[in-house]
């Protein structure tokens, strides 16, 4: 079996796991997670989308701290996945600022530790 490759990254509205192989949002819930980490990515979506602001999207309505702490609770959710989905079955990254994370090690030395 040929391994699948997923992506977490935020798009608003939508679900923030990505179906790499066929660009298309995967719901969470049929990758057979646990329903705490399921929730956990859906909250992480949510509150992407409470920062964009529709009427000046150059412009998010929160202070850069929030975006960075979110990016932050991304690597510790990717960091989840990567543990939970099997290495022989699925490649996972992490985007965050159009930066891709391909292994823990390519992570800020601050998200690596928390």
């Amino acid at each position: 079996m040929a391994v699948r490759h997923l992506e977490l990254q935020h798009r608003w509205g939508c679900h923030p796991v990505w179906d790499r192989d066929h660009d298309v949002e995967l719901d969470p819930i049929v990758l057979d997670l646990p329903a705490s980490v399921v929730e956990r990515l859906a909250s992480w979506a949510s509150r992407w989308d409470l920062t964009f602001d529709i009427e000046h999207p150059e412009r998010p309505k929160v202070e850069h701290f929030v975006l960075e702490e979110l990016g932050r609770d991304g690597a510790r959710l990717w960091r989840a996945l990567l543990g939970l989905l099997d290495p022989q079955e699925w490649e996972i990254a992490y985007v965050h600022d159009d930066v891709i994370y391909r292994t823990v090690q390519d992570l800020p030395l601050e998200w690596r530790l928390g």
